[in-house]
């Protein structure tokens, strides 16, 4: 149980990030369990996270978490999801620095508020700096050329669903922007921890050099019409695909899209 509680306190350490900012949200959580007198606010401020940390740390519902996730324990970070963390440090900072404003001094509350603001904005990361975070090239909040290979090979209105298949770095797009595409593999067999298999992918996952006569073996049983290759700098192939019957529609920023009049004969 000791160690089931310790590996919680990694969870949480890592998914509070800065100690600043959870040593801020904690002070907020005390002060409020201490100044706080509105009913409503107290149990949604004070006895709901309160509630959900002691159950988070708690060994017991771990496991009960994990069994009921059939043995996904990585997820378990996600029951602090329900902790409105931001909102209680700065419901608790406004409310101690109003409460010195008012039994104190006009300047003296000023001051708590400064601190409190400056407490956070220096504890806390700029996110638009991470390697994550990029400008918006359109309305939907995806790669334009993700959008654009889409767009060239989708069906008709009123015609039937394609298959398609996409390299890695561009399956977790395609079926946000339209579920007329049908993929050969999606997130599931990205992902490592899923231990999943799948033999196009890993094809098209070799590091150097695509099989094209093994992959088109692989697509053309499964009626896969459209195959867009990985990026032509990053990756080559074994031979030209137009030697087996394909055809090249566009090269889209460096992604060739090819179509398979043989599966669409199937």
């Amino acid at each position: 149980m000791y160690g089931i509680f310790m590996e919680s306190v990694v969870i949480f350490k890592n998914y509070t990030g800065g100690k600043y900012l959870i040593l801020l949200f904690l002070l907020a959580l005390v002060y409020l369990l201490i100044a706080e007198k509105n009913k409503r606010r107290r149990a949604l401020f004070v006895y709901m996270p309160l509630s959900l940390l002691l159950l988070f740390f708690f060994p017991i519902f771990r496991k009960v978490f994990v069994r009921l996730m059939g043995g996904e324990g990585d997820t378990y970070y996600r029951v602090l999801w329900l902790i409105p963390m931001g909102i209680i440090t700065a419901y608790g900072g406004v409310k101690m620095a109003g409460w010195i404003y008012e039994k104190k001094s006009v300047w003296a509350g000023r001051i708590v508020y400064g601190v409190i603001g400056a407490a956070v904005i220096f504890g806390g990361k700029y996110v638009y700096a991470s390697q994550y975070m990029s400008k918006a090239e359109n309305l939907y909040h995806l790669p334009q050329h993700v959008i654009d290979i889409c767009d060239l090979i989708a069906p008709e209105d009123g015609e039937e669903r394609i298959w398609a298949v996409f390299p890695t770095d561009l399956v977790y797009f395609v079926r946000q922007y339209d579920t007329d595409i049908q993929l050969l593999f999606g997130r599931e067999m990205v992902e490592p921890k899923w231990q999943y298999a799948e033999p196009v992918h890993t094809v098209m996952n070799h590091p150097t050099t695509i099989d094209i006569e093994e992959l088109l073996k692989l697509t053309r049983e499964r009626f896969c019409t459209y195959i867009v290759l990985p990026n032509i700098k990053d990756k080559g192939v074994s031979e030209a695909p137009e030697n087996f019957g394909l055809e090249l529609i566009a090269v889209v920023e460096g992604y060739p899209v090819y179509y398979d009049p043989v599966a669409a004969e199937y």
